[in-house]
């Protein structure tokens, strides 16, 4: 069982960065009321309902686990917010060119085949359109042993974690402009209480969903992989602007 499948199962996502990083992203990206937006990877909608509700943006999730999408348009409506949710590729997205003013992404583009995944955002926004992710990247020296061993543990095609002039050149040479590029001091930055003890429950709500998965020795071997990772990365901001 993959991981995208056992996300589809638990219905529980998380990000590295938490909700310190959303909170920062979204900030950084100058939403503006009435704006389309589109939230790649859009998960169980946390993101994309904040969004919609703190900046009045029209909102569309994308996700490519189905049962995330059904939990997005639940919320949706659960809230009272007008959006939209499917269940899509990111690297084939089912839009016409120029569709949306801004587009963000939380620990996605990992997983994706690269440039192709950024050259296919590229031609969904708008001329001068905003992206926005939050990425892992090394803290300094790169480690791709720990990257494979992420890679068989979750049971991907692909993870793959860039330094932070790697993301960059990766997003210039796609066709964006990159405004800002910063790394964030921890996976678990700062933030109110409240958010801080909802992402601390994720994590752990996910964790366990995991671990009645697949068998123990296999979620404490996975763990223990991932913390190597972990030790050697952290969250990192990615602003940029589509070029005309």
């Amino acid at each position: 069982m993959s991981f995208f499948q056992w996300l589809g199962q638990v219905g529980i996502t998380s990000h590295p960065g938490g909700w310190a990083a959303t909170e920062r992203l979204l900030a950084r990206l100058d939403l503006k009321p009435n704006e389309l937006a589109v939230d790649l990877g859009c998960g169980s909608g946390r993101t994309l309902t904040y969004a919609a509700r703190k900046f009045g943006v029209k909102v569309v999730g994308v996700d490519i686990i189905p049962s995330l999408v059904s939990r997005t348009l639940v919320r949706l409506k659960d809230k009272g917010l007008i959006g939209y949710a499917l269940a899509a590729d990111i690297t084939a997205l089912p839009f016409h060119d120029e569709t949306f003013h801004v587009a963000w992404a939380e620990s996605v583009f990992v997983f994706l085949p690269k440039p192709d995944a950024f050259i296919e955002v590229a031609r969904v926004l708008k001329p001068n359109g905003r992206f926005g992710m939050v990425e892992l990247t090394w803290k300094g020296e790169r480690y791709p042993e720990y990257c494979e061993q992420t890679r068989q543990f979750l049971g991907v095609r692909r993870y793959e974690v860039l330094t932070i002039q790697e993301w960059t050149a990766m997003l210039e040479s796609s066709g964006f402009e990159v405004r800002a590029a910063e790394k964030m001091p921890s996976h678990s930055p700062p933030s109110p209480l409240p958010k801080w003890l909802s992402d601390w429950w994720d994590l752990m709500r996910l964790g366990i969903g995991l671990a009645r998965q697949v068998p123990t020795r296999k979620w404490l071997e996975g763990a223990h992989r991932i913390a190597n990772l972990f030790r050697y990365t952290v969250p990192a901001i990615f602003v940029t602007v589509k070029k005309s």
